[in-house]
């Protein structure tokens, strides 16, 4: 008994002894854990493949590490998280889905890019903003994809091939839809006349012809018809046959074209005031002193004298014979620049250009016959006959504008 008593007092004396030299020549190590996380950079975001899903989003390390009371690390314990989110700032790729069938304009759908800005984003030759600059494309207009280099798509549209920043694109469904909204659809006649008709059937009454190589906008295709439609949105419709349906989607240009289209249109209002000022014309409503000159007969058949003449009583009708003569001139000044259509007839219905022609005024008069004078009208303006020189546009004396005063119209 007094051997163990003895032991336990070792025991306790030894104890006594280590806790007052540790609390004399050391201190205790208050252990703290600081959580961090680690920095990283923005990603890259590479452009997938179209045939591949997008990489997952890189992974975040979370690092927890232990120190004394010094700031001395004592332990490091790292962890990966894999269900942390993609960083905010990491760029996204708008590659197309290749699961689009179907085309649009010779351009398949799942290499489709449309512009997406309210007027035009610029081309350049490389994928970068300092890269030179080829070209433009604009709203509403599209082009096939040949590359992807991170945020840049390489598209050609027309005589256009560069790059374009994918904020300023849309591809795949989005593409698609607006490809689809924005797309025309065009007949041009292979018959030497066509009628075009109030309905499908061949009893209907005619609106009016179409020569070979003539244009009009294309709505459907309806088995042996087609149904097309007039600037004024007024439907009629053409046999199948003697057409063809082309789809056309709105391109970009180089920096070379839209130089020679400003060109063009400087150099059309550097004319009309050059006409303007040989006219020398006097007060608005004041007549001149009419001599005719000839600007050479241009062919036409029975059908082009009708349809001059329609014209001609829709925007002369109760005008002086000089001045239905010179509507007709200027249509056929407008034939002889090239710049408005191939045809009399393409030149009388081009866009935005005659009212009458496309609010169906034209087509009405066509089918009833035009008064005679109108019809002698024409014929003479056919053969080359002038008033108004090469006078291209005309509008009513009280509009301002200067040029030769014919009747209740101004020429220039």
């Amino acid at each position: 008994m007094s051997n163990r008593w003895a032991r336990m007092c070792q025991r306790i004396t030894a104890l006594l002894l280590a806790t007052v030299l540790l609390s004399g020549t050391a201190q205790t190590a208050f252990a703290k854990t600081v959580t961090f996380k680690a920095e990283k950079a923005d990603p890259v975001v590479k452009t997938a493949p179209a045939n591949k899903a997008p990489a997952k989003a890189p992974t975040l390390n979370v690092t927890r590490s232990t120190t004394d009371n010094t700031g001395s690390v004592v332990g490091i314990n790292v962890t990966r998280s894999d269900d942390e989110p993609a960083a905010a700032s990491a760029e996204k790729s708008d590659a197309p889905s290749v699961n689009i069938g179907g085309s649009v304009a010779g351009i398949p759908y799942s290499k489709l890019a449309m512009a997406n800005v309210e007027e035009a984003v610029n081309v350049r030759a490389d994928a970068s903003e300092t890269s030179t600059l080829l070209g433009k494309l604009y709203s509403g207009c599209g082009g096939e994809i040949l590359d992807q280099k991170g945020t840049w798509t390489k598209i050609k549209t027309g005589n256009l091939t560069g790059w374009i920043r994918n904020d300023y694109l849309l591809f795949g469904e989005k593409a698609k839809k607006l490809a689809d909204e924005s797309v025309t659809k065009t007949a041009t006649s292979i018959a030497d006349t066509l009628r075009v008709r109030k309905e499908p059937s061949e009893n209907a009454s005619v609106y009016s012809l179409l020569a070979r190589g003539d244009e009009i906008a294309a709505v459907e295709e309806l088995g042996d018809w087609v149904s097309v439609e007039y600037a004024d949105g007024t439907l009629a419709y053409v046999a199948s046959q003697y057409v063809t349906i082309s789809d056309e989607l709105g391109k970009g240009e180089t920096l070379e074209e839209i130089s020679a289209r400003e060109l063009a249109e400087k150099k059309d209002k550097e004319a009309a005031g050059q006409e303007a000022l040989k006219a020398e014309a006097p007060a608005a409503g004041a007549q001149q002193q009419i001599v005719p000159t000839n600007n050479g007969a241009i062919a036409g058949d029975v059908n082009d004298v009708q349809l001059l003449a329609a014209l001609i009583q829709c925007e002369a009708g109760y005008e002086c014979y000089e001045g239905q003569v010179s509507v007709g001139t200027v249509v056929m000044n407008r034939l002889r620049s090239g710049r408005y259509g191939n045809s009399i007839y393409s030149v009388i219905y081009a866009k935005s250009q005659f009212s009458p022609a496309g609010s169906g005024m034209v087509a009405q008069v066509y089918a009833q016959g035009p008064k005679a004078s109108c019809v002698q009208a024409a014929q003479e303006a056919m053969s080359g006959v002038s008033y108004v020189g090469n006078a291209t546009k005309f509008r009513n004396i009280r509009s301002g504008y200067t040029g030769i005063v014919i009747g209740n119209h101004v020429f220039w």
